[in-house]
Protein backbone atom coordinates (compact mmCIF):
# COMPACT_ATOMS: atom_id res chain seq x y z
CA UNK A 1 0.00 0.00 0.00
CA UNK A 2 1.62 3.82 -0.53
CA UNK A 3 0.15 6.59 0.95
CA UNK A 4 0.28 9.93 0.16
CA UNK A 5 2.11 12.58 2.83
CA UNK A 6 0.53 16.38 2.46
CA UNK A 7 2.18 19.64 2.48
CA UNK A 8 5.07 17.20 0.50
CA UNK A 9 3.58 14.58 -1.99
CA UNK A 10 6.06 12.08 -0.93
CA UNK A 11 4.67 8.63 -1.70
CA UNK A 12 5.75 5.67 0.46
CA UNK A 13 7.05 2.52 -1.39
CA UNK A 14 7.10 0.55 1.65
CA UNK A 15 3.96 0.45 4.28
CA UNK A 16 6.11 1.34 6.77
CA UNK A 17 4.92 5.36 7.88
CA UNK A 18 7.01 4.87 11.44
CA UNK A 19 9.00 2.30 13.04
CA UNK A 20 9.17 1.38 16.70
CA UNK A 21 12.94 2.57 18.24
CA UNK A 22 13.01 5.31 15.44
CA UNK A 23 13.12 9.12 16.65
CA UNK A 24 9.99 10.89 16.85
CA UNK A 25 9.93 13.47 13.82
CA UNK A 26 5.97 14.00 12.57
CA UNK A 27 2.78 13.57 13.56
CA UNK A 28 0.33 12.27 11.18
CA UNK A 29 -3.47 12.50 10.47
CA UNK A 30 -5.21 9.94 8.33
CA UNK A 31 -6.95 11.53 5.29
CA UNK A 32 -7.63 8.67 3.49
CA UNK A 33 -7.46 5.12 4.23
CA UNK A 34 -6.38 2.67 7.46
CA UNK A 35 -3.09 2.17 8.90
CA UNK A 36 -2.29 -0.77 11.78
CA UNK A 37 -0.54 0.45 14.79
CA UNK A 38 1.49 -2.62 15.99
CA UNK A 39 4.08 -3.09 18.85
CA UNK A 40 7.10 -5.61 19.32
CA UNK A 41 7.71 -7.34 22.29
CA UNK A 42 10.28 -9.88 23.74
CA UNK A 43 7.83 -12.64 22.96
CA UNK A 44 6.39 -11.45 19.59
CA UNK A 45 8.72 -9.68 16.96
CA UNK A 46 5.96 -10.25 14.46
CA UNK A 47 4.14 -6.74 16.63
CA UNK A 48 1.13 -7.09 18.44
CA UNK A 49 -1.78 -5.45 17.13
CA UNK A 50 -2.43 -2.31 19.41
CA UNK A 51 -5.11 -0.41 16.84
CA UNK A 52 -6.37 0.14 13.38
CA UNK A 53 -6.62 3.76 12.08
CA UNK A 54 -8.97 5.12 9.83
CA UNK A 55 -9.99 8.69 8.43
CA UNK A 56 -9.67 11.63 10.90
CA UNK A 57 -7.48 9.45 13.45
CA UNK A 58 -4.01 10.73 14.22
CA UNK A 59 -1.07 8.62 15.46
CA UNK A 60 2.86 10.11 16.29
CA UNK A 61 2.46 12.43 19.04
CA UNK A 62 3.49 10.35 21.97
CA UNK A 63 7.03 10.67 20.64
CA UNK A 64 7.02 14.29 20.28
CA UNK A 65 5.51 15.24 23.50
CA UNK A 66 7.80 12.86 25.74
CA UNK A 67 10.91 13.65 23.55
CA UNK A 68 11.35 9.44 23.49
CA UNK A 69 11.79 6.46 20.69
CA UNK A 70 8.68 5.73 18.77
CA UNK A 71 6.68 3.35 21.18
CA UNK A 72 5.02 1.49 17.94
CA UNK A 73 4.99 0.69 14.00
CA UNK A 74 2.63 2.20 12.11
CA UNK A 75 1.71 0.50 8.62
CA UNK A 76 -0.53 1.17 5.68
CA UNK A 77 -2.92 -1.47 5.06
CA UNK A 78 -4.87 0.43 2.18
CA UNK A 79 -3.85 3.12 -0.48
CA UNK A 80 -4.19 6.55 1.93
CA UNK A 81 -3.22 9.93 2.66
CA UNK A 82 -1.67 10.99 5.16
CA UNK A 83 -1.36 15.26 6.78
CA UNK A 84 1.84 15.68 8.61
CA UNK A 85 2.85 17.95 10.83
CA UNK A 86 7.09 18.90 12.13
CA UNK A 87 8.02 17.86 15.77
CA UNK A 88 8.47 22.01 16.78
CA UNK A 89 4.75 23.26 14.95
CA UNK A 90 3.12 20.51 16.96
CA UNK A 91 4.65 21.43 20.07
CA UNK A 92 4.14 25.47 19.33
CA UNK A 93 0.29 24.17 18.93
CA UNK A 94 0.54 21.84 21.92
CA UNK A 95 1.97 24.13 24.53
CA UNK A 96 -0.23 25.19 27.42
CA UNK A 97 -3.44 25.61 25.94
CA UNK A 98 -4.45 22.19 24.97
CA UNK A 99 -3.11 20.47 28.33
CA UNK A 100 -5.14 21.02 31.72
CA UNK A 101 -1.72 20.76 34.33
CA UNK A 102 -2.90 20.51 37.89
CA UNK A 103 -0.81 20.22 41.13
CA UNK A 104 -1.58 17.19 43.55
CA UNK A 105 -3.82 18.92 46.45
CA UNK A 106 -6.49 19.12 43.06
CA UNK A 107 -5.02 16.13 41.82
CA UNK A 108 -6.80 14.35 45.38
CA UNK A 109 -9.71 16.39 45.54
CA UNK A 110 -10.86 15.59 41.65
CA UNK A 111 -10.21 11.75 42.65
CA UNK A 112 -12.22 12.45 45.77
CA UNK A 113 -15.27 13.07 44.28
CA UNK A 114 -15.94 10.98 41.26
CA UNK A 115 -12.35 11.32 39.38
CA UNK A 116 -10.21 8.40 38.28
CA UNK A 117 -6.52 8.41 38.48
CA UNK A 118 -4.58 6.28 35.70
CA UNK A 119 -1.07 5.70 35.88
CA UNK A 120 0.82 5.44 32.59
CA UNK A 121 4.08 4.12 33.66
CA UNK A 122 5.23 0.95 33.00
CA UNK A 123 3.56 -2.35 35.58
CA UNK A 124 6.97 -2.77 37.10
CA UNK A 125 7.33 1.04 38.09
CA UNK A 126 3.37 0.95 39.37
CA UNK A 127 4.18 -1.83 41.74
CA UNK A 128 7.17 0.17 43.61
CA UNK A 129 4.28 2.87 43.98
CA UNK A 130 1.19 4.31 42.99
CA UNK A 131 -1.98 6.78 44.02
CA UNK A 132 -4.34 5.47 45.99
CA UNK A 133 -6.93 3.66 43.68
CA UNK A 134 -4.58 4.35 40.33
CA UNK A 135 -5.55 1.72 37.42
CA UNK A 136 -2.41 1.28 35.12
CA UNK A 137 -2.59 1.97 31.61
CA UNK A 138 1.09 2.03 30.12
CA UNK A 139 1.20 5.03 27.57
CA UNK A 140 2.23 2.14 24.86
CA UNK A 141 -1.43 0.12 25.32
CA UNK A 142 -3.40 2.96 25.87
CA UNK A 143 -4.90 3.05 22.41
CA UNK A 144 -5.90 -0.40 23.08
CA UNK A 145 -7.65 -0.14 26.12
CA UNK A 146 -9.32 3.25 25.76
CA UNK A 147 -12.70 1.50 24.74
CA UNK A 148 -13.13 0.69 28.14
CA UNK A 149 -13.07 4.25 29.83
CA UNK A 150 -16.09 5.84 31.31
CA UNK A 151 -16.63 9.10 28.82
CA UNK A 152 -18.25 10.68 31.75
CA UNK A 153 -15.09 10.32 34.40
CA UNK A 154 -12.76 13.21 34.84
CA UNK A 155 -8.99 11.24 34.61
CA UNK A 156 -5.98 12.48 36.29
CA UNK A 157 -3.05 11.10 34.11
CA UNK A 158 0.33 10.92 35.96
CA UNK A 159 3.95 9.57 35.36
CA UNK A 160 6.66 9.75 37.68
CA UNK A 161 7.96 13.28 36.10
CA UNK A 162 4.67 14.27 33.75
CA UNK A 163 6.12 13.74 30.08
CA UNK A 164 4.44 10.39 29.38
CA UNK A 165 1.00 11.21 31.30
CA UNK A 166 0.91 14.79 29.07
CA UNK A 167 1.22 12.44 25.81
CA UNK A 168 -1.58 10.39 27.32
CA UNK A 169 -3.69 13.47 28.36
CA UNK A 170 -3.94 14.72 24.83
CA UNK A 171 -4.58 11.64 23.13
CA UNK A 172 -7.38 11.30 25.59
CA UNK A 173 -8.31 14.34 25.36
CA UNK A 174 -8.41 14.30 21.62
CA UNK A 175 -11.13 11.58 21.91
CA UNK A 176 -13.41 13.62 23.59
CA UNK A 177 -12.23 12.70 27.56
CA UNK A 178 -11.88 14.58 30.03
CA UNK A 179 -7.90 14.42 31.30
CA UNK A 180 -5.89 16.41 33.84
CA UNK A 181 -1.87 16.12 34.01
CA UNK A 182 -0.04 15.73 37.08
CA UNK A 183 2.01 19.05 37.38
CA UNK A 184 5.72 17.14 37.76
CA UNK A 185 4.51 13.86 38.41
CA UNK A 186 3.87 11.49 41.10
CA UNK A 187 8.07 11.71 42.00
CA UNK A 188 7.25 15.27 43.02
CA UNK A 189 4.45 14.14 45.78
CA UNK A 190 4.26 12.14 49.06
CA UNK A 191 3.05 8.97 47.34
CA UNK A 192 6.64 8.64 46.22
CA UNK A 193 8.32 9.36 49.84
CA UNK A 194 5.93 6.78 51.48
Amino acid sequence: PRSTLFPYTTLFRSPYIIKQGDDGDYFYVVVKGRCAVARETPLNKEGVKLAELKMGDTFGEEALISDTKRNATVTMLTDGCLMRLGKEDFRKLLHEPLLEWIDYPEAKRIAETGGQWIDVRLPSEFEHYRAEGAINIPLYSLRLRMGALDRNKHYIVCCDTGRRSSACAYILSERGFRASVLRGGLASTEIARK
